[in-house]
């Protein structure tokens, strides 16, 4: 027929085709779901797994309604394909605008679509959420305290934390706390050491007048700081922390540098680079300020001789033996970086990521029974450390005790703050031991 048009008997015929086509096609059947009953999480950090096994590659869809309102919260459509068998969606415990959902019930709803638009039957669960006090925020920048912080600033002290630059009127400020001062604990906790200041602050509770010790000059104060929750906001420390570097003492100038590296600003990190003296270069902090920004534009390799050089000026650097690891792990190095994480957990007995990167890094070598023992030191150092929980559950999984480390992964999944991470460690271990 003229202009290519489907003759009646032609298109009565591809409409058949086109229904028997729908019903021989297989429907996605979604079954042995797995989700919590109650989810008891620190305010702002609730998150749950939601597992499933689907018969087919399917869309996961996820739909959350608060039972009390009736009202529906969120709809996650998973964009990834998921190949047939075990599932898991790591949920944010969060409403479409990104407001974590309030304490109570809520029915889950589970399904499924083909890639051709098959629908399956859902599942629905229902879920209690219960939240613990949410975690305290400071709004001030610190770096450690080691030998040429201490020179610079002319501090009497060569462990701790030095406040570089607190926010003008903030709420460290307000409870008296000024650039120059060295922290040393907070709430009771030691921060004499990096690992030591990341295991304090993931325990600061909000909202609560928290005492923090700290060393200004050769006098020990006590200053009370109530935080806000660590979902607040923090005012931009950039002015504050130039007024700091304008003093051209290295320990300042260091700390702007280790600033701006932490807000992406790496052109102005080298610019400041560029101006120290070469008496000021040849320091171990200026090595550690070199690999440090090499190390945010992702160029590991680039950054192993500077991690090199500074843990040769300074061979109690845990931070340049850390950062050693990770380049070497980044190259491919697994074994090397291991023995690098191990260095620096010995230099730092209070940091818990060290000894959980050893183990990551061992278990990439394929010695999970190695890695077993690293694991689980990391874990009792800081059971909040979901690097620490990660290290140890797969370490479990490896050796054979797969309840045991699947529980453990499970646990540092929902405490991780990094999506990509997570479903890495979904993809990777937990959907393949868990059938």
């Amino acid at each position: 027929m003229a202009g290519g048009a489907v003759a009646p008997s032609d298109a009565a015929a591809s409409a058949v085709r086109a229904r028997t086509l729908a019903t021989t096609l297989p429907t996605p059947k979604l079954t042995s779901l797995i989700i919590p009953t109650t989810v008891t999480a620190q305010q702002g950090h609730a998150r749950f797994l939601v597992g499933v096994r689907t018969s087919i590659p399917a869309h996961i869809v996820v739909r959350i309604t608060d039972l009390a309102t009736k009202k529906l919260m969120k709809t996650i459509v998973e964009s990834s394909l998921h190949k047939a068998g075990r599932v898991f969606v790591l949920v944010q415990a969060t409403d479409t605008a990104g407001y974590q959902l309030p304490t109570g019930a809520f029915s889950i709803f589970v399904g499924a679509t083909a890639a051709d638009g098959h629908n399956a039957s859902a599942l629905t669960h229902t879920i209690h959420l219960v939240y613990a006090r949410p975690r305290g925020v400071f709004d001030w920048f610190t770096v450690p305290v080691n030998t040429d912080i201490r020179s610079s600033a002319s501090l009497h002290t060569s462990s701790g934390e030095l406040v570089a630059a607190v926010v003008p009127g903030g709420w460290t400020a307000k409870a008296g706390i000024e650039r120059g001062d060295v922290i040393e604990r907070i709430n009771g906790v030691s921060v004499l050491t990096p690992g030591a200041l990341a295991t304090a602050l993931r325990l600061l509770p909000a909202n609560t007048a928290v005492p923090v010790v700290l060393l200004r000059g050769t006098t020990t104060l006590t200053k009370h700081v109530t935080a806000p929750p660590d979902w607040t906001a923090i005012p931009s420390l950039s002015a504050p922390i130039a007024v700091a570097a304008n003093t051209k003492l290295l320990a300042y100038s260091y700390a702007a540098v280790a600033y701006d590296v932490s807000i992406g600003n790496t052109a102005a990190a080298a610019k400041i680079i560029s101006t120290w003296s070469k008496a000021q270069g040849a320091t171990a902090q200026a090595q550690l300020a070199h690999a440090q920004l090499h190390a945010a534009v992702n160029e590991q390799a680039a950054s192993l001789p500077y991690w090199e050089n500074a843990l040769a000026k300074n061979p109690r650097l845990s931070t340049a033996a850390f950062g050693e690891g990770v380049a070497l792990d980044a190259t491919g190095n697994d074994p090397s970086a291991a023995n690098a994480f191990a260095h620096a957990a010995s230099l730092d007995r209070a940091d818990s990521s060290a000894p959980a990167y050893q183990a990551l890094a061992l278990e990439q070598a394929r010695l999970p029974y190695l890695a077993l023992d690293p694991a689980r030191a990391a874990a009792a150092i800081d059971p909040l450390d979901p690097n620490a929980l990660a290290a140890e559950g797969i370490a479990w999984m490896q050796t054979g005790s797969v309840a045991t480390g699947v529980a453990t992964l499970e646990k540092s999944l929902t405490l991780t703050d990094d999506a990509t991470r997570a479903q890495q460690l979904i993809t990777t271990y937990l959907e393949p031991a868990v059938r």
